[in-house]
């Protein structure tokens, strides 16, 4: 199962800011040119900094996508 699918199915969010992390999640996985369905540590913890920033209620999916990047240590778009 894709790593973003995993931490949404463990919490309850609502469907519009789960698909700003999906669309965030896709955003950086194609920006890192990974699979997004892989099952790695890179794709976990992609996700994890993305549902991270969204909680602290960045709503728009292009910025969720750049600064996981940042904050991971590569190059945002």
């Amino acid at each position: 199962m894709v790593a973003i699918y995993r931490l949404l199915q463990r919490a309850q969010y609502e469907q519009s800011v789960a698909n700003v992390m999906i669309e965030a999640y896709e955003c950086a996985c194609r920006e890192l040119k990974l699979a997004g369905n892989l099952t790695d540590q890179l794709t976990e913890m992609v996700a994890q900094k993305i549902v991270e920033i969204a909680r602290e209620g960045e709503t728009d999916p292009d910025a969720i996508c750049n600064r996981s990047l940042q904050e991971l240590g590569v190059a945002g778009h």
